[in-house]
């Protein structure tokens, strides 16, 4: 049976077997002639890859491959982009040499970077339920959002693999959800409509909710909010209550 969750497709084969497939796209970042903002072809493998593996991650699932579709020579801007994406992996303590695999354009010349990236993850169903916020929560943006030359002049305030990896790991996280292009208020709703809840925005706050976070500079997360100073010790990047769900 094939479903969708937010922006994973989900796959059950089985009563216990479960795969997850998220996916990203990038396309004008790099340092070819008609690319938009330029920037080492590295930076656009790490921050595409940051994006799938995000939203694998955050759902609770191991990633156990990445299948990356390169509209550009592996010589060599195939291979920078590659050493980001392993780069990525490497945040999250995965073998980088057993989960890649994909393909180059050999073919026709071309001045402008475009990569795809798909990520495969499991889930163990013997732990794993669906993530849900509760009515009581606090709604909190992780990060700050940030897009383009933002994000490569970034001084320490976005999201990173590593921080959401421990983010998941805390139990007294109800929810967790990566921010993209469609900005925080956008997820938070999302967040709220899959829990079964309704979502009251704070409107004193220090983020712009609607700003695209482009590769997942934030992530938004459902809590108790006893639990707000503790996670402020645990996580050294900026933490805004957005609002609240009843």
């Amino acid at each position: 049976m094939i479903e969708k969750f937010r922006d994973i497709t989900i796959l059950r084969m089985g009563d216990k077997n479960i795969l997850t497939v998220a996916c990203d796209s990038c396309g004008g970042i790099g340092n070819k002639e008609h690319d938009v903002i330029k920037v080492d072809p590295y930076v656009t493998g790490y921050y595409t890859a940051v994006v799938s593996l995000s939203e694998t991650i955050a759902l609770g699932a191991e990633p156990i491959t990445v299948i990356n579709t390169f509209a550009v020579e592996m010589n060599d801007t195939g291979r920078r982009i590659i050493k980001g994406i392993n780069d990525a992996l490497d945040k999250i303590g995965l073998d980088k040499e057993s989960v890649v695999t994909g393909s180059t354009e050999e073919n026709i010349p071309v001045t402008v970077t475009g990569i795809g990236l798909t990520v495969i993850g499991k889930l163990d169903t013997d732990i794993w339920n669906f993530p849900k916020a509760e009515a009581g929560n606090i709604a909190v943006a992780v990060g700050i959002p940030k897009v383009g030359n933002e994000v490569v002049g970034d001084k320490g305030e976005i999201m990173t693999l590593d921080i959401l990896k421990k983010i998941k790991s805390l139990n007294f996280i109800q929810d967790v959800l990566p921010v993209g292009s469609k900005g925080i208020e956008y997820e938070v709703m999302e967040m709220a409509r899959t829990s079964n809840v309704q979502f009251k925005g704070y409107t004193d706050i220090n983020v712009n909710v609607n700003k695209s976070a482009g590769p997942v500079t934030c992530a938004v997360l459902a809590m108790d909010i006893k639990y707000i100073e503790q996670l402020r010790q645990i996580v050294n990047i900026p933490i805004n209550i957005v609002g609240e769900f009843v």
